[in-house]
């Protein structure tokens, strides 16, 4: 068999693409009814969210993560804060003024 490099490319394709076919086991997760009880259920406004993500922009030492949070926040910022306005300039020169102050 010639190298595939790890990608099966014969055969039956399962959707695993170059991994055996992998099945999830019943029980593994632990979704009790207390979890899966919508009256437990609270959704946090988008405030809190954002407070949340300042919070651990703030506290983690991980450079990769805080580069992450960092994408997040910054269109959190655009978003919200108000943009100014272009300042309109004084510029009431035309441009044979130009002209006349160079010659």
């Amino acid at each position: 068999m010639a190298n595939s490099h790890g990608l099966r490319t014969t055969g039956t394709h399962t959707g695993n693409f170059g991994k055996s076919k992998v099945k999830g086991n019943p029980g593994e997760l632990d979704l009790t009814e207390e979890i899966l009880n919508k009256e437990n259920l609270r959704i946090p406004d988008r405030d809190e969210v954002y407070g949340r993500l300042v919070q651990a922009y703030n506290t983690t030492a991980d450079p990769k993560l805080k580069a992450g949070l960092w994408e997040i926040l910054k269109k959190r910022i655009a978003t919200v804060k108000p943009s100014k306005p272009p300042t309109q300039s004084a510029h009431t020169e035309t441009h044979w003024d130009i002209i006349k102050r160079t010659r």
